[in-house]
């Protein structure tokens, strides 16, 4: 697996694979709610917007085939996980699971105390990948989203801890 950094400059190629990419993850939800939220958060407009904002884009790899794309960046609570999408047929193969590794490295690298996220409550691969990831599930925001988070405890890695 690897992650491809994308630029504002490369905000349409994002968008392009955005929108297929909801309609196969969120086929539960209305069509018309979804290319609403999309319209609200996946236009290359808006992603050029929220990488101005600090977040970062990147395309997710495996040998060299794009599989999905991911988006975090730094915020008042930690590293927030705000998107992790992969096409459905390279799911279950551990990609996922490196991506938030990577993240949580890149979390760790900015001194971040934890990690979170915002998740569909019926996206039930999404939420069991998160909680094997040692996330846990808090508040509920509106009656379709639940807020997952994990504490970052020092990597052994570090001289410092």
């Amino acid at each position: 697996m690897e992650l491809e950094y994308i630029g504002p400059e490369r905000a349409e190629e994002i968008s392009e694979i955005a929108y297929p990419l909801f309609a196969e993850v969120y086929d539960y939800v209305p069509r018309d709610m979804l290319d609403e939220f999309l319209e609200e958060t996946q236009t290359p407009e808006r992603i050029r917007e929220q990488i101005a904002d600090g977040l970062r884009y990147a395309f997710i790899l495996e040998d060299g085939v794009r599989v999905g794309y991911v988006c975090y960046g730094m915020d008042d609570r930690g590293m927030y996980l705000s998107k992790l999408y992969i096409f459905r047929e390279f799911r279950r193969r551990g990609t996922g699971s490196k991506v938030i590794d990577a993240v949580e490295a890149e979390a760790r690298s900015m001194g971040a105390a934890r990690i979170h996220l915002d998740v569909n409550y019926r996206n039930e691969d999404a939420i069991r990948l998160y909680r094997r990831k040692g996330f846990v599930e808090g508040e509920r925001i509106g009656y379709m989203r639940v807020i997952m988070s994990k504490p970052l405890t020092p990597s052994d890695d570090d001289p410092d801890p």
